[in-house]
């Protein structure tokens, strides 16, 4: 995803639209919740019910998740009240914690390591959500106090009225939650591959590219599947593939454009020049030096061919993290209308092969690479001459008495 398009662009709006709906159901249930606590003399404050339960409709993710959520929901928004600040920084600090929490319930929904290949809200989000939600909630309590004043002249119920006044409050800090909805920060290992394209060309690029693709294309899938630990095992695969493959092709991203500088063609016409020159000359120190130069190319010319070879395993490598990506991709298709027991067990069972294969291949490419520099190695270095052994010397031969 380019981040001009996300710039412009409200993502998962059908979650944004769902939170919004339900947290006015929560508001006005906690509007019931303040009449009855105002009937029985405890006071509870209308805005902080109204706040508290907007989070509670956001919360979102796993078991876990669920229950921390719903604790810090209920106990964050009413840290404000114990510390006696003005009524307008009350509610705002308490509506800047629901608008943090709208946030992380929203990275637990979709999983924060189970995400792959789509956007999620970063650190920027949580103070932007923070801020809007604490200005919208102290707007909110500004109307629902007018509202509860003119419905209150008109002889309404006094439950309908807190009613409307706990959806209001609600209504407006729900909306605060439309700071997680765009500018999302894209995915790590997407940022990191579509950092290091620009970088590349030729095959590496092209390889990269195509990994990226199906990097996108298989979170796509896993995010039509519903969240579990299966899904999520396979997500965190898939985004160390990919990671692998960048990094792979990142190492090489200098080396191929030294490679492409220094052509073949280039080197021996200057040694040709070299060795031409040194024939010609007819000071023997000129002709040295030349000579010498032209050893000194075709060393260059040697290690030239040393790196084409590494290049052809670093690129064989990344071109089998691409098939494996692939074969994923392959294996997501029609798991969606599996079932769940069966679905689980086929994910994680995915999820080991790639992980097994992944890990075989690369012990492979660090053995193979290990003996062929230990080859490279030996043939540089210089032979050894073997002498045959010292004469020993004659023993001196005592005086004779």
């Amino acid at each position: 995803m380019s981040t001009t398009s996300a710039l412009v662009q409200l993502q998962h709006r059908d979650i944004f639209e769902r939170n919004v709906s339900r947290a006015l159901a929560f508001g006005a249930g906690a509007g019931v919740l303040a009449f009855l606590s105002s009937r029985f003399h405890m006071g509870l404050p209308l805005a902080w019910l109204a706040l508290a339960g907007t989070a509670l409709a956001c919360v979102r993710g796993d078991r876990l998740d669920r229950l921390l959520l719903t604790g810090l929901a209920v106990v964050l928004p009413a840290v404000p009240w114990l510390f006696g600040f003005s009524a307008a920084w009350t509610v705002a600090l308490a509506g800047a914690a629901v608008g943090a929490l709208m946030v992380k319930a929203r990275l637990s929904e979709r999983g924060e390591e189970g995400n792959v290949g789509a956007s999620r809200p970063g650190p920027g989000h949580f103070v932007g959500a923070a801020v809007a939600t604490g200005g919208l909630a102290g707007a909110g309590t500004e109307v629902a106090k007018i509202l509860f004043s003119r419905l209150t002249q008109l002889s309404t119920p006094e439950l309908l009225a807190f009613a409307v006044s706990g959806a209001t409050v609600a209504l407006f800090a729900g909306l605060g939650s439309l700071a997680s909805h765009v500018a999302l920060q894209s995915d790590p290992v997407e940022a990191r591959v579509e950092a290091l394209l620009p970088t590349l060309s030729g095959e590496f690029e092209t390889q990269l590219q195509r990994a990226l693709n199906l990097y996108r294309q298989a979170g796509a899938q896993l995010a039509a599947l519903p969240r579990d630990g299966a899904r999520e095992e396979l997500a965190r695969t898939l985004s160390k593939l990919t990671r692998d493959a960048a990094e792979l092709a990142g190492e090489w991203a200098g080396v191929e454009l030294h490679a492409h500088a220094q052509a073949d063609e280039g080197l021996k016409k200057e040694i040709s020049e070299l060795e031409e020159s040194a024939r010609t000359a007819r000071d023997p120190v000129a002709r040295q030096q030349l000579e010498f130069a032209a050893s000194s190319l075709r060393e260059e010319l040697e290690h030239l061919g040393e790196v084409k070879l590494k290049r052809e395993r670093v690129l064989a490598r990344l071109k089998s993290q691409v098939a494996l990506l692939e074969r994923a991709r392959v294996a997501l298709i029609g798991l969606r209308s599996t079932h769940a027991t069966v679905r689980a067990a086929e994910l994680s069972a995915v999820s080991r092969k790639l992980s097994t294969l992944a890990s075989a291949q690369a012990e492979e490419a660090r053995v193979g690479h290990e003996v062929a520099t230990a080859v490279e190695l030996t043939a540089l270095s210089p032979v050894a001459e073997v002498s045959g052994p010292e004469p020993v010397a004659p023993a001196p031969v005592g005086e004779r008495t």
